[in-house]
């Protein structure tokens, strides 16, 4: 590689325009979202749950407000921007919110844990996104979570609260009709905070798993298969666990457990041997005071990833799974004071999923959407074609890669390379490049090349293929990188004698008529002796 191509690659990456360092900021490993925008809840908003609440097809809002008793529903204008609030009364001290269909009608209805009036509130929907007035259900003390699901096989959806001040869980079976009975309590550790239910031993019936942050563990539950549960088995999961959240993120087919240590400023990973039991913890640094956690597959490749939101830090953190269940470095996007509740769901009806925060010091919920989908097209090379022979200086085009935003712009960087691997040892990185074509000198030689579209936001698309060409110079004819009377000599032995072939032959035309004759001998031969320029 010539001094003039390491000259070029040191003045682009001093001088590149303030767009295009705006973009090079974003870590590779990132997935792209949108800034975040923020709608107003009610007072100290703990929890945000996503669901189509009003059956026009997209993703509404339900949050639990803290403070004001009561749960803020956001409607969906269909592209990812919300209504304004429309509040119902709760219990005391709403603490967590989750919508399902509870009374069999086919529209989701809202349960709420109360945590100071040790209770859980049941809204039931009208049908068309409104609610009836709450009703009301014992629990334990310090109703922290709610989670519903079908417990005892018999299709309808029970609920399980976590009781943070009781240190238990509180079974209540469905009658059917969304109303609902206290059938017992079940000890756990200290402190829990958060409840999932998912079949963890896979036997085809749901367990509980509990995140108890004074007891610094985790309690797993098993069902017996008719809603009755065995005693809690234990397990370690870092300092002061609050969130939780059960999904395969390793690709074995058994759902493993994922904890917010917000004590210890990671994410705990506890991986299923496939019979619910979970013997290794493994921690991944978070931002400060992780609180909840949720798994889904951000960036597209079937692959569960982690997000998180940190209490202190006034953002969540993004954790792009490596397609084995380990994680790469967390991403933070920044949001609302205080983010206490985190929710991934496909908010703008493109295909990916987007994120819902509920901050409770600024009293609002924050939506980050994701721009996975919304990344430039599909687009290809164009030339020289793969495999090419072309002579410098060349120019070099490819399709345009249009983005669906039509307020966004769509900038280019071209990888060359002497190694199809692309080390960067091997490898010029051109960037910033604001069209589809670019124009400059090479050295001779094989040169693979591609191009990586990215958008304002830092979503990226590469081109569809890495091609090779091989750049010569006119008259090096047995491709030494000069020009002098062995050129001349080799030439003549092809033209007279049926020699050697020129490489490539394109570099033998040097009088430009596409031939390859006794003219092209004289010319080349004047141009070495005398100077004589080629005419092309």
């Amino acid at each position: 590689m010539t001094n003039k191509l390491f000259v070029l690659v040191i003045l682009l990456s001093v001088s590149v325009p303030a767009f295009a360092q705006s973009v090079k900021s974003v870590n590779p490993d990132s997935i792209p979202f949108a800034p975040a925008v923020n709608y107003t809840a009610g007072d100290g908003p703990t929890s945000v749950f996503c669901a189509d609440l009003n059956g026009d097809g997209d993703m509404d809002l339900a949050v639990a407000n803290w403070e004001s008793d009561n749960v803020s529903i956001l409607k969906n204008n269909g592209d990812g921007t919300f209504q304004g609030t429309v509040n119902y009364v709760t219990g005391d001290g709403p603490h967590s919110v989750l919508c399902a269909d509870l009374d069999g009608d086919s529209d989701m209805d809202l349960a709420v844990a109360n945590w100071w009036s040790k209770s859980v509130s049941i809204l039931l929907n009208n049908g068309d996104g409104t609610f009836q007035s709450a009703l009301t259900f014992e629990a334990g003390d310090g109703a922290a979570s709610v989670f519903c699901a079908d417990l005892d096989g018999d299709l309808d959806l029970d609920l399980v609260v976590a009781n943070e001040l009781s240190d238990n869980v509180s079974i209540l079976s469905n009658s059917g009709d969304g109303t609902f009975n206290l059938d017992s309590n079940y000890a756990s550790g200290d402190g829990p905070n958060s409840v999932f239910c998912a079949d963890l031993d896979g036997d085809g019936d749901l367990d509980l798993a509990v995140a108890n942050w004074r007891s610094d563990n985790i309690s797993i539950l098993k069902n017996n298969g008719n809603g009755i549960f065995e005693p809690a088995v234990n397990y370690g999961a870092g300092d002061a666990p609050y969130g939780i959240f059960c999904s395969d993120i390793d690709g074995d087919s058994d759902l493993d457990i994922v904890v917010a240590d917000c004590s210890s400023n990671n994410i705990a990973i506890l991986k299923n041997t496939g019979d619910g039991t979970f013997p290794t913890l493994v921690n991944y640094a978070t931002g400060f005071s992780p609180f909840s956690v949720f798994c889904a597959d951000l960036d597209g490749d079937s692959h569960l990833d982690l997000v998180e939101s940190n209490l202190g830090s006034n953002n969540i953190s993004v954790l792009k799974n490596n397609g084995d269940g380990t994680f790469k470095t967390p991403i933070n996007y920044g949001v609302g004071d205080y983010p206490r509740s985190v929710f991934c769901a496909d908010l703008d009806g493109d295909g990916d999923l987007d994120l819902a925060v509920a901050n409770m010091v600024s009293d609002n919920v924050s939506i980050l959407l994701n721009l996975t989908n919304s990344r430039p097209k599909l687009y290809s090379l164009v030339s020289p074609t793969n495999s090419d022979s072309v002579k410098s200086p060349l120019t070099l085009n490819w399709q345009n890669a249009i983005d669906i935003d039509p307020n966004d712009t769509v900038r280019y960087d071209l990888y060359l390379s002497r190694s199809i691997v692309f080390n960067p040892e091997s490898t010029v990185v051109y960037d910033s490049i604001p069209d589809t074509t670019f124009t400059d000198s090479l050295d001779s030689g094989f040169w693979h090349w591609k191009v990586k579209a990215y958008d304002k936001w830092g979503a990226t698309r590469w081109s569809d293929q890495t091609w090779s060409f091989y750049v010569f110079e006119l008259g090096d004819v047995n491709a030494d990188a000069n020009i002098n009377l062995v050129d001349v000599i080799y030439l003549a032995n092809y033209v007279l004698k049926a020699g050697s072939s020129p490489i490539p032959m394109a570099s033998a035309d040097v009088d430009c008529d596409g031939k390859y004759t006794l003219v092209d001998v004289i010319k080349l031969a004047r141009y070495v002796l005398f100077g004589e320029p080629f005419p092309c």
